[in-house]
């Protein structure tokens, strides 16, 4: 649910969720989403609507220019001032003489400063206004990416102005009444991507919608259940949300009945039953040691099948 106006006074919006949310109880729980599309396909995020969910909508400025001065604190861009609190969304990497936008909050200032909402660089296009979501849930904010891949945690937080994006993290949020204004603290951690029976688990995520990519950020614990669980680690793992395809990035490696797989990425086909391996790929067991560039990996049962310069040492009996 997203409001159809700006509310200048977030509060409003959260009494007319409640208020929603009381009529709902004698029906059904009410489960405030938020939707993002891209072409055909829908990124959908929601949460439970029971005890300790939190669903916060707020509007703010836009501003473009010259990145000035950049602490944990304070944000000088076109001569202009903003503080920040760990709230405050910082694309990684800026540095000074940068061109950059600035969404902010006019209405809520401390010692004369407007609040940054966020701050990253510019791009061509420019929204008029900026919207931020966010959604908070002891039990895991829901996210689904297309028809194939699940996501979840604590805290999302869902931005809108000149472009769409969806953060994903551990984390907390809560509205403070007697400010008036949100507390958003998100954290890494806690972040699970599922697609079929493999768990992937990492430190945060982030969406965007205008390539349709999700970056799940390292280290990564992969684990499958089944007859020969599976678990393995990663450094990152990569989502395309046109192709409908999941990669894992970086320090590749999974072990399952006695066997343990490496390689530089990984192709998961869950579907299909098998992930394809690339890069330096090495699979040993008792019997011994193969390896490939290019290797089809069997998730059920562990079996690999090389696929391109095979190369191996094997023990005898």
């Amino acid at each position: 649910m997203t409001p159809s106006r700006p509310w200048r006074h977030p509060q409003k919006l959260l009494l007319v969720l409640a208020a929603l949310f009381l009529l709902a109880l004698a029906q059904e729980v009410f489960r405030p989403q938020v939707e993002l599309t891209r072409k055909e396909k829908k990124v959908v995020a929601w949460v439970s609507g029971e005890e300790g969910s939190l669903f916060y909508a707020d509007y703010g400025d836009l501003l473009v220019g010259e990145l000035e001065s950049l602490s944990s604190e304070r944000v000088q861009v076109g001569g202009r001032a903003f503080f920040r609190d760990p709230g405050s969304v910082v694309e990684e990497g800026l540095g000074v003489g940068e061109r950059v936008e600035v969404a902010y909050n006019p209405d809520w200032e401390k010692e004369g400063l407007p609040y940054l909402m966020r701050l990253r660089r510019a791009g061509a296009g420019k929204g008029e206004r900026y919207l931020r979501l966010v959604l908070f849930d002891p039990r895991g904010v829901e996210v689904r990416l297309g028809e194939e891949v699940e996501a979840k945690g604590p805290l999302a937080v869902v931005e809108r102005g000149g472009v769409e994006e969806l953060y994903l993290s551990g984390g907390e949020a809560q509205y403070l009444e007697e400010e008036g204004r949100l507390d958003l603290r998100p954290a890494p951690g806690k972040v699970a991507v599922v697609q079929g029976q493999v768990r992937v688990e990492g430190q945060r995520l982030r969406y965007q919608n205008d390539t349709g990519e999700a970056l799940l950020a390292g280290p990564l614990e992969v684990r499958r259940e089944g007859e020969k669980p599976l678990t393995g680690k990663a450094g990152s793992l990569r989502y395309l949300l046109d192709e409908d395809r999941l990669w894992l990035l970086g320090g590749v490696e999974l072990t399952q009945g006695g066997r343990t797989t490496k390689a530089e990425r990984a192709l998961l086909r869950e579907k299909e039953g098998y992930a394809y391996l690339y890069g330096g790929v090495e699979s040993r067991d008792e019997k011994g040691l193969v390896r490939g560039e290019r290797v089809r990996y069997a998730l059920k049962s562990g079996e690999v099948v090389v696929l391109g310069q095979v190369r191996g040492e094997f023990r005898g009996d």
